[in-house]
Formats: C-alpha cells, sequence, structure tokens
C-alpha cells in the first residue's frame, strides 16, 4: 500500500508539472476539531481518546483532469495538540501528538448548477510523534520519523474572489514495534474547518 500511495503521489507532480495550464495553488488555515484517538501498546488498548483542538495548515497544487476533476499533490502540517484524557493527562504531565502528511489530492465540481461547489479526497502518508512531558520537559517520545496511513474525504466552497471554505474528515496513523513505548499503533481521526485561498496559475 505504501508503496502504491508514493506511486501515485509521483505520477501526481510529474503530471502537474507537465500540466500546468488552468492549475492552481491553494492554502489554508484550519481549526482541527472532534479529535479522537485510539492507542494500542504493549499488549493494552485504549480507544475514545479526547483530543485538544489543534490547528493545522495545508499546500496543495493542483490540475485539471478534464472539466469538473483536478488532481495534484498536498501537504499538511497538524501542529502539536494533547490527548485531552486524565490516563494520558493530568498533574502536570501531558501526551501530545503532531503529524505532517504528504498526500494526493482529488477534487471534483459535479454540479453543473453549483460549480463553486466541490468535493475531495485525500490519501497518502504521514510522518508524526508521540511525546509524553512532566511539567514541560519532554519524558518520553517516538520516533520522530514515524510514518502511517493518511485518509481523508470533503467537501467545500468556492468564492469567486479566491476565499474557499472546505470541510475535511481525516484520519491519521502511525505505528511502530522498536520505541521507547515498547511498540505501539496509534490511530487519530479528527474534522476540519478550513478557510483558504486559490492563487490561479
Amino acid at each position: 500500500m505504501k508503496k502504491l500511495v508514493l506511486a501515485v503521489l509521483a505520477v501526481a507532480v510529474i503530471a502537474g508539472a507537465a500540466s500546468a495550464k488552468g492549475s492552481e495553488f491553494k492554502i489554508k488555515v484550519g481549526l482541527e476539531t472532534a479529535g479522537s484517538t485510539s492507542i494500542s501498546a504493549g499488549g493494552d488498548s485504549v480507544s475514545g481518546l479526547g483530543t485538544n483542538l489543534g490547528v493545522g495548515a495545508a499546500a496543495e497544487f493542483l490540475f485539471p483532469v478534464c472539466s469538473i476533476v483536478k488532481i495534484g499533490p498536498g501537504l499538511e502540517a497538524s501542529f502539536a495538540r494533547n490527548i485531552n484524557d486524565k490516563r494520558f493527562t493530568g498533574n502536570g504531565y501531558t501526551t501530545s501528538l503532531f503529524f505532517v502528511p504528504v498526500y494526493v489530492t482529488i477534487e471534483v465540481n459535479p454540479i453543473k448548477s453549483a460549480p463553486e461547489v466541490f468535493f475531495k479526497g485525500n490519501i497518502g502518508y504521514n510522518i508524526g510523534q508521540m511525546t509524553q512531558a512532566f511539567n514541560g520537559s519532554v519524558l518520553d517520545s517516538s520516533p520522530s520519523g514515524e510514518t502511517g496511513l493518511y485518509y481523508g474525504l470533503g467537501a467545500g466552497y468556492q468564492f469567486p474572489f479566491g476565499l474557499f471554505l472546505d470541510a475535511m474528515y481525516s484520519v491519521n496513523r502511525l505505528s511502530d514495534s522498536l520505541d521507547d513505548f515498547g511498540g505501539y499503533a496509534l490511530t487519530y481521526s479528527k474534522l476540519t474547518i478550513s478557510a483558504g485561498y486559490k492563487f490561479n496559475l
């Protein structure tokens, strides 16, 4: 799966470079809400862990495949946010997560009477880290180069003056068998509400 996703990403980058006419560059900043985390480590697992609100930013390069479909590469940064659960946070202890997904995005405008409405899907891989701290001092952290699958679905609205809004439900996964936590698998889901700007190239 990882090789397939990376191959699709490479094709999207090459095709985009070769088909610059009608291309778009999008940047956006979003509030990441409704965060939920599941963690398996050392034979134990916990799920449904609440996560504090987070902030994310993304950049995407899109080129047209046909009149209603665009595709291209994207890069996102989900800045550190804490797990909001007494088993991981409290009395000076915090457990935080951050992710940097690299992905392929597909954007579709299927409604002829409302071309400003779009639907989109993302799939790729993310680099991430889980960190435990006490009173701001790091106690434990997973390796910062850990990777896992990233995917999401969403919809948005493009205003005529370049501004756009979108909402995206996405899932970040991380796993590692050799780390300070004794090996773990993590799944983090969230709903992101974003505002951004589109540059026509």
